[in-house]
């Protein structure tokens, strides 16, 4: 049997009602129909396909004894799912069992309620409605938690990680190099002459020119690397399983990109170039992130101080080239 759409009121929450009993369901029809959407389905499958098919589905009231997957069953399916939007839903069981172990099992498999049929109109209500409450205060928490947790991580004028985030990545990246003994390379750049660009053309002229730069790393740079803005014209790349070598044909391709790049503010053509240090574990010394950052910014040092617009790999200066 196909999944039924009981109402499609589309500003109603949206439940999910799994009982095979037609006299129960047309009940549970009557009594929420008005204050929510309803799904209907016969048994745990058809009510899992439309569990996957639905995200929004709000809470779900389902029978116990049923063909092909039982409440029970089903309840276990949604506990254990990987998806936190199921396995956090509020579930509500029903049974017409007079005994407590339908009702001890129930709970064991994660329900958030019980009611017993036949079904008092007034407590469904009542019941579906706290459990609902409920769980939006939940999604709200968790989504304003998420919200924060990505606005303290993520530099406000481009979007890239910021400083903060930088340095938690790197830690955790350099952990894991040691352990497996695998490759991590640091990349940090800075805008030539940014406070000539500043001076001369405005500071929104000074912002959209890091905004260009972060654009383009961002272009450049692989999924697993991480890209952050870690000071007003500064920026770094942590390459994970990325060797010297690497490090330097991605910072020169980098290079050469900026350098490119028609950035123009008013009428104006603002040439943009920027200077690169790199540094890499294994090979420099790396007993933190900061001192392998460290060893990257006076490669920096190095490149600016030998006429910018090119990189550096070396501290004698000697692999620095534009």
């Amino acid at each position: 049997m196909k999944p039924e759409q009981l109402k499609k009121p589309d500003s109603l929450p949206l439940l999910l009602l799994v009982e095979d009993s037609q006299t129960t369901t047309a009940l549970l029809s009557k009594y929420l129909g008005g204050s929510y959407h309803l799904l209907h389905a016969t048994d745990g499958v058809i009510a899992w396909q439309l569990l996957e098919r639905n995200p929004d589905i709000a809470v779900v009231i389902t029978d116990i004894q049923m063909p092909n997957m039982t409440g029970h069953q089903l309840l276990v399916k949604i506990r254990r799912s990987d998806d936190d939007r199921h396995k956090n839903l509020p579930v509500i069981v029903m049974t017409t069992a007079e005994d407590n172990v339908d009702r001890n099992l129930a709970f064991l498999n994660g329900a958030n309620d019980f009611i017993n049929k036949p079904i008092d109109e007034m407590e469904m209500v009542a019941r579906v409605n706290v459990h609902y409450r409920l769980a939006s205060t939940i999604r709200e928490l968790e989504a304003s938690k998420k919200a924060l947790a990505k606005q303290a991580t993520t530099d406000s004028l481009t979007k890239l990680k910021n400083r903060r985030a930088f340095f938690e990545k790197g830690a955790i990246a350099l952990v894991m190099a040691r352990r497996y003994v695998s490759d991590l390379s640091v990349i940090l750049l800075d805008i030539d002459y940014f406070k000539k660009i500043n001076d001369t053309y405005g500071h929104q002229a000074g912002d959209e020119a890091i905004i260009t730069v972060a654009q383009i790393l961002n272009r450049m740079a692989h999924a697993e690397d991480t890209v952050a803005r870690i000071g007003g014209e500064e920026f770094t790349l942590l390459l994970p399983d990325t060797n010297r070598l690497g490090a330097a044909v991605l910072a020169e391709r980098i290079r050469v990109a900026i350098e490119r790049e028609q950035f123009i503010f008013g009428d104006k053509i603002v040439p943009i170039t920027v200077s690169i240090g790199i540094a890499s574990f294994g090979v420099d010394p790396s007993e933190s992130i900061d001192q392998l950052l460290g060893v990257a910014d006076n490669r920096l040092y190095l490149a600016k101080n030998g006429g910018r617009n090119r990189i550096c790999v070396n501290d004698d200066g000697k692999a620095t080239f534009a």
